[in-house]
């Protein structure tokens, strides 16, 4: 891993850390209704493999403010993992938004059923909405702005 890699890695956990746990925003990144505002920050899995491994680390260090803590500091990056590294594998398209909306809509509804005893169904429904509000109001914005100004970013992923 180049140490370049390693420095956006960083990034990307900082970003998605300070906007999970900042006051304010962390009353909406927890619980069955989440509007977590740093799931936006996925769409930069579709252009940059630094943020496969920054968001997930990054949600782990997000998480430990989660009321469902340890199981939600161990879950929840495994779910970011697998939905990052499928919408880089999907590239920069506006479909690649959709992964995660159901990794964390069946993930988290999961884990809110198991640890919180909350109903499955009722939690995939409000996971999921409050996941697809974000992604498809800023996470679309910020793919439109990334990909128009990939280089601004330091990305050279090609759109696909």
């Amino acid at each position: 891993m180049s140490s370049r890699l390693l420095v956006r890695a960083a990034v990307y956990a900082a970003l998605y850390a300070a906007l999970t746990l900042a006051p304010g925003l962390n009353a909406l990144a927890y619980g069955q209704v989440q509007f977590r505002v740093a799931e936006a920050l996925t769409v930069f899995a579709c252009f940059d493999p630094a943020a496969v491994v920054g968001l997930t680390v990054g949600t782990a260090i997000g998480n430990l403010g989660s009321p469902m803590m340890p199981v939600d500091s161990l879950v929840g990056p495994l779910l970011t993992l697998t939905a990052c590294g499928i919408m880089y594998l999907t590239g920069p398209r506006v479909v690649a938004l959709v992964v995660p909306v159901v990794v964390n809509a069946f993930g988290v509804a999961a884990m809110l059923a198991l640890v919180l005893h909350l109903p499955y169904w009722a939690s995939v429904v409000w996971v999921g909405i409050g996941e697809a509000t974000v992604l498809f109001t800023l996470g679309l914005a910020l793919l439109f702005v990334v990909r128009r100004n990939r280089e601004l970013f330091g990305l050279t992923r090609p759109v696909g």
